[in-house]
């Protein structure tokens, strides 16, 4: 008895199981692919600026507006020296140019590049690039709030995905029940029918 409840519940656990381990990876791969080209604009910024700086040239940099970490999200860039201490850029938070973590700096000079989620405050999340020019570090950053935001809808998308696949197994493995009992009884009756006739 207990072997043949198994045996009937085991491709219905299977399935569930199956089905949330599809949509959990569909989900988790497209988080990720939404927070790594959040990296795509800092990348192209950072890379602008510092081509610029090699050269001896400002003119990227010098056309960036003013932007306030914490009401725009407008993509920053920022300068800092050997120091970690800010020269030049266009992020400003309470007013004061932002700099990014000694941290950041110190793996980007090993490595030429970090690219770190920065939370300078809470609230604010920004998807950074940092690239070591010289003696010198551009760090450019955008927010993450829509990236963040639109990470409800895919939730939401994938919850929903998932629930109408288990009312689909759930139809169909209610039509498969009902089917073998129809098929149970049926067979019932043809045995029964000759001890009838007798």
């Amino acid at each position: 008895m207990r072997g043949s409840w198994w045996q009937l519940r085991l491709p219905r656990i299977a399935g569930i199981v199956v089905a949330t381990i599809l949509f959990g990876t569909i989900y988790l791969v497209a988080q990720q692919l939404d927070r790594l080209s959040a990296n795509d604009g800092p990348l192209r910024l950072a890379s602008q600026v510092a081509a610029e700086l090699r050269e001896g040239q400002k003119t990227t940099l010098d056309a960036q507006p003013h932007v306030d970490l914490s009401r725009s999200l407008a993509p920053f860039v920022v300068v800092e020296d050997a120091q970690g201490q800010p020269s030049d850029g266009s992020g400003f938070l309470k007013g004061s140019l932002v700099s990014l973590p000694t941290g950041v700096l110190a793996n980007a000079a090993k490595s030429g590049q970090n690219n770190v989620t920065w939370q300078p405050a809470p609230g604010l999340r920004f998807a950074t690039v940092t690239l070591k020019v010289g003696n010198q570090f551009v760090s450019a950053g955008q927010s993450l709030k829509p990236s963040e935001d639109r990470d409800g809808t895919f939730r939401l998308l994938v919850g929903f995905g998932w629930l109408v696949s288990m009312l689909v197994f759930g139809g169909v493995w209610f039509l498969l029940y009902r089917v073998r009992l129809q098929l149970l009884r049926q067979s019932a009756a043809q045995s029964q029918a000759p001890r009838s006739s007798e």
